[in-house]
């Protein structure tokens, strides 16, 4: 394998993994980085957690059989998504495992992990749900969740990179993440800064031309640098009263790609903590991109 940085897709054969397999192996193409596709034998995700007899040596071979199948195919996809711009170095692996906490292993050292989801209201054995939800909370690298019914046309890559920004500690990983991505993609950065003060209404109403300069200039000071290193990038802001949650699923789907972050290994940072990360996670209308670490 390339010693260079990879980007990880868990592959399981799923349309959400197709998807997420196309995605990601463009997004690494852009950024020059091999693509290492992964396809984990979870006996207990194929046959159900319920299952009381050990598998057999064929029941081994059947998941060996499709698995490299999977993995097969997975590659013709991947080379039919980056023909108009050039197939990375495509890596592949088969184990037998336990899909979450696999996954997260394999984030140290990577890029970027690239996971489908299928359609909302359904769940999926092995790579859906509890899976992003857990690579969300606890993997080392940033993770990029793509659903099944999410298009990757050519009209949706013209649409910007959109990154949330709550002013927290939390922010120069996502922000450092998005500049590349909107770089890489050549397409606009829209840094969008949604807050709701702890004021009541009518108090914020009083106020409201302060406070919107006061945010104005936290998100001017969460940009400050990375427009230096990323100077073909054009950065749109928008400093919004509203829910976050709310307001950064609404915009999602004027997006190609929603980039937000994380703190620590214990979840989201305050705008994207508890109802609102798993709003985003089942709910943002174009691929999410969750980032812990500040990258170069």
């Amino acid at each position: 394998m390339s010693t260079e940085t990879p980007i990880i897709a868990g592959v399981d054969g799923s349309p959400g993994s197709d998807v997420a397999v196309a995605w990601a192996a463009r997004t690494a193409a852009l950024h020059g980085t091999p693509l290492h596709l992964l396809h984990i034998l979870d006996a207990t995700a194929d046959y159900g957690p319920g299952m009381t007899e050990p598998l057999t040596a064929t029941d081994y071979t059947r998941l060996e059989e499709h698995g490299r199948w999977v993995l097969a195919e997975a590659v013709k996809l991947a080379t039919e998504a980056t023909g108009d711009i050039g197939t990375p170095p495509i890596h592949t692996e088969m184990l037998p495992a336990v899909t979450g906490p696999t996954l997260v292993d394999r984030t140290e050292g990577a890029r970027m992990i690239v996971v489908g989801t299928r359609k909302r209201g359904t769940l999926r054995r092995a790579l859906l749900g509890s899976v992003s939800s857990v690579l969300a909370r606890r993997a080392h690298c940033p993770v990029a969740v793509v659903k099944e019914e999410m298009s990757l046309d050519a009209e949706v890559r013209t649409r910007p990179v959109i990154v949330g920004i709550d002013g927290t500690g939390a922010d120069p990983g996502a922000v450092a993440a998005a500049f590349a991505e909107a770089d890489a993609r050549g397409v606009d950065l829209v840094a969008v800064h949604v807050w709701i003060g702890p004021e009541l209404v009518e108090q914020v109403r009083e106020r409201e031309t302060e406070a919107d300069h006061e945010e104005d200039v936290l998100l001017a000071e969460s940009l400050a640098g990375h427009r230096e290193r990323h100077p073909d990038v054009t950065v749109i802001r928008e400093v919004v009263r509203d829910r976050p949650e709310r307001y950064l699923h609404e915009r999602s789907r004027d997006a190609q790609l929603l980039v937000v972050g994380s703190r620590g290994r214990g979840g989201f940072a305050s705008m994207l903590f508890g109802s609102t990360s798993q709003a985003l996670l089942l709910g943002a209308d174009c691929p999410l991109l969750i980032v812990r670490e500040a990258i170069d």
